[in-house]
């Protein structure tokens, strides 16, 4: 039965949700050490060097960690490499990677031919709305974490953005920083951005209140002083506005939850502000690792609640079958989607192969437990892989503004 359901998941079509692709340039010169130091595995704070001795050693430290084994594998497999990876064939691996890379396109590619990607939804928070230049391929979203440090010139997102000097502009009030959020907006939008992406979760908890306008105000006007719990009255003003805007608009909100910086990141904390915007779609990212349960009762309780499992499979593939597995009982198969959340295309592909096992191991116990039919896993395959993204984002207005 498994082999079915692989067979099924290696026909569908593929709509990546969430990525975060590199440029062409990114990859001259690209070699193993390149792709290990832009991978999760680089979290790990395992360095190594030229040395055999410091290669051993941080294969010794991450080879069982998730991120490590579906790089392997899929490095093996787009590469035509038959040896594990060893401190003695380094070299060998980079140099076959490196050779490949010598044609600009091969990391486009492998995204196409290996991930069998017909869109990808791209976030690049070093250029926000920024589609790489290839808007064939790359649908972008709009990350707005810059514009919720508009209360100071001297603030700076965790990807060190600054509003005032992304888009070079002065406000003198509240309202008219609101206005320009509006327009800039709607601007990204128009231009061929399907969604726009809060990943405050790095920067701040996600227990937004309802904000206040004079609360903000009283900020903008006074920023050579102000505390931290002001800061946060701002940012919870801005936040209500671009739920408002979202609504108004008729555009998804992705949000980061789980991990960042932990505390209060987990997505039960945004719950206040759903039950605010009702009509607001808000795609929550990551199933809320390591607090997955929040994901499936936020899921079963609100219909303007959608779950993108992106990055979970890769970075654990056991709470990646729990989570789907409850999201399947709960009735929300038609509101799932996946992105790889990568930097480059091996990894992409590392992701890919995550989520196929996933798919995988949780439809085929479904199946044997006699709770689906090969036809309802089938339809879940097509749903996440490829229909709820087509019904979620607009990318026929991607392409038409790409023409």
């Amino acid at each position: 039965m498994k082999e079915k359901i692989l067979e099924a998941i290696n026909n569908s079509k593929v709509i990546n949700t969430h990525s975060h692709h590199r440029n062409d340039d990114f990859f001259i010169d690209f070699n193993l050490d390149k792709l290990l130091e832009n991978t999760y595995i680089s979290w790990s704070k395992v360095d190594f060097d030229k040395s055999e001795q410091s290669r051993q050693n941080y294969l010794d430290k991450v080879r069982f960690k998730s991120y490590f084994v579906w790089l392997h594998k899929a490095l093996k497999e787009i590469y035509g490499i038959k040896d594990e990876l060893s401190a003695q064939n380094w070299d060998y691996y980079s140099d076959i990677i490196n050779s490949y890379h010598k044609d600009k396109n091969w990391h486009k590619e492998i995204l196409n031919n290996n991930c069998k990607y017909e869109k990808i939804i791209l976030d690049t928070y070093w250029e926000p709305g920024s589609n790489n230049g290839d808007p064939g391929l790359f649908c972008p979203t709009f990350r707005i974490n810059p514009l919720f440090f508009g209360y100071s010139k001297d603030a700076f997102d965790h990807n060190d953005n600054n509003v005032y000097k992304l888009y070079g502009r002065e406000f003198n009030d509240i309202d008219e920083y609101v206005f320009f959020i509006r327009e800039l907006v709607k601007e990204k939008i128009n231009n061929g951005c399907v969604a726009v992406k809060n990943a405050l979760a790095y920067d701040r908890p996600l227990d937004f209140k309802a904000g206040s306008r004079d609360d903000a105000q009283k900020v903008f006007k006074n920023r050579d002083n102000i505390t931290e719990n002001e800061i946060r009255l701002f940012q919870d003003y801005i936040f209500g506005e671009i739920c408002s805007l979202a609504a108004e608009i008729n555009i998804p909100l992705q949000c980061h939850t789980g991990m960042g910086r932990l505390e209060k990141t987990n997505a039960l904390n945004l719950m206040q502000t759903i039950q605010s915007n009702p009509e607001t779609k808000f795609v929550l990212f990551h199933g809320s690792f390591p607090w997955t349960d929040d994901i499936a009762g936020l899921l079963h309780a609100y219909p303007n609640v959608y779950c993108d499992i992106c990055w979970l499979p890769l970075l654990s593939p056991t709470a990646a079958q729990y989570s789907l597995a409850q999201m399947i009982e709960i009735g929300t198969s038609d509101k799932i989607f996946w992105g790889c959340d990568t930097w480059t295309s091996e990894e992409s592909y590392a992701a890919k192969i995550a989520l196929t096992n996933v798919l995988a191991d949780v439809l085929s116990q479904k199946i044997e437990k006699n709770y689906l039919s090969l036809n309802d896993a089938e339809i879940i395959i097509e749903n996440i892989l490829y229909q709820n993204p087509v019904k979620m984002y607009d990318f026929f207005k991607a392409n038409k503004e790409s023409k």
